[in-house]
């Protein structure tokens, strides 16, 4: 007797009704693409996550615009198409391309200043996903322009610096906790004195 086991859905992090909210349709597309990854054997088919999207667009201008995207599939052959199509006309409605020259535009004026690191790189992170940014060399440069003084020397003072973003974010990141470490123990042997 063979046994299937049906998949079950976590449903924490379930994506809220999306209204059409330009501010918020980035965050939006983002958390129903988490809620896919985390529900990955559910939503195994691009069907499947099409149709769940529009389920979420219930309100404002995301209910009449997924109730032509309805109309216009039903027209269709292949009826929903894919994620990537999906994403690629949401965007395309409800993220304009000025958005990311907004964010370009922020990038450049950000600056670490007396902020942690830490914050610094989450806001530059949430600013490059709008911008659409990939490419790591660009990256680097655009997160090197806003660092602190400090932090930028020591780096260039290093001898090979990574050129992926990722593994020069966790670079920077270690070099920031040596240096606050030495500020730290510099501090105390003072006030021992």
């Amino acid at each position: 007797m063979s046994h299937t086991t049906k998949e079950v859905e976590l449903h924490a992090g379930a994506p809220v009704a999306f209204d059409g909210n330009i501010r918020k349709a980035l965050c939006w597309l983002h958390s129903v693409k988490a809620y896919f990854a985390v529900n990955a054997a559910v939503y195994s088919t691009d069907e499947k996550k099409v149709v769940t999207a529009l389920t979420y667009m219930t309100e404002g201008t995301a209910a009449s615009w997924s109730n032509t995207f309805y109309q216009v599939c039903e027209e269709r052959t292949a009826k929903y198409g894919t994620w990537a199509d999906f994403e690629k006309e949401f965007r395309e409605m409800f993220i304009p391309t000025d958005a990311s020259i907004v964010a370009l535009y922020k990038i450049q004026r950000l600056n670490q200043l007396q902020k942690s690191l830490t914050s610094y790189i989450a806001k530059f992170c949430s600013l490059v996903a709008v911008a659409n940014v990939k490419e790591s060399h660009v990256l680097i440069h655009m997160f090197n322009l806003g660092l602190n003084d400090d932090l930028l020397c020591t780096i260039h003072l290093m001898g090979e610096i990574p050129t992926n973003f990722d593994k020069y974010i966790t670079t920077v990141m270690k070099i920031d906790s040596n240096i606050n470490c030495g500020k730290t123990t510099i501090a105390l042997s003072n006030t021992n004195r």
